[in-house]
């Protein structure tokens, strides 16, 4: 997640849509009030070798006024702090309204059930404790996992209304990113590979897909669905 008062525009980031590779370079414009939230740590090293900015401003101490604010302060929690996949109804929480609002939005939609099968390689082959059990199959991770996760419709909303003036697509991205960028004043941007490599297969998403499957994602993310019209493309 990118928050940039240089540049006056926010980037919600959602999962499984190239946002690490979109923070990476955008760091590159970031000034030094900028807010830019942590990443892991290999994908860190892609953009310290590349020479931009890192995470700055991501943890910001209110100041303490009256008995309320020194409260807060001895309870810990006068820090405001920005985060991965952070929701834009906080990101306005933080910024403030009038800041949010004035700022271009944008983050990148995928085909939610491409999303999916990505998110579930992801998850299964992460380099981490926290990721799937190797007996956990497709249907089992799709009929287990929550709507949080399996849909990114509480990351770009506020109270159930989109909060981004503009939706890049992943089908689409080097286009509608460079777009993007040109209405703020900025030039296109070439995308590292950050976290590849965890989708082994070249198939196509349907292949994985049952029945059940299928509808699950056609009801969780319903929004994306008929809003942004997308759709099952079935070869199975």
């Amino acid at each position: 997640m990118i928050v940039s008062h240089q540049h006056r525009f926010v980037f919600v980031k959602t999962r499984k849509t190239a946002g690490t590779s979109i923070e990476i370079a955008l760091a590159q414009h970031c000034g030094p009030d900028d807010i830019i939230t942590p990443i892991d740590e290999v994908d860190e090293q892609i953009r310290r070798n590349l020479g931009h900015r890192g995470p700055q401003n991501f943890e910001i101490r209110k100041k303490a006024e009256g008995i309320i604010g020194i409260a807060r302060r001895m309870l810990g929690k006068d820090v405001v702090r920005y985060y991965n996949h952070i929701p834009a109804g906080s990101i306005r929480d933080n910024v403030g309204a009038q800041t949010f609002d004035s700022y271009q939005k944008f983050c990148v939609v995928r085909n939610p059930w491409d999303r999916a099968v990505s998110l579930y390689f992801w998850r299964k082959n992460r380099p981490d404790a926290n990721r799937l059990g190797k007996e956990t199959s497709f249907a089992d991770f799709i009929r287990e996992t929550s709507l949080d996760i399996l849909s990114d419709f509480e990351i770009f909303t506020i109270d159930g209304v989109a909060a981004v003036d503009r939706f890049v697509r992943y089908e689409n991205l080097n286009v509608d990113l460079s777009a993007a960028l040109a209405e703020l004043g900025l030039p296109a941007i070439s995308l590292p590979h950050a976290k590849s490599g965890t989708r082994k297969t070249k198939d196509h998403y349907s292949l994985i897909y049952d029945d059940e499957s299928v509808a699950r994602i056609a009801d969780l993310c319903a929004w994306e669905i008929e809003n942004l019209g997308y759709e099952f493309d079935d070869r199975r």
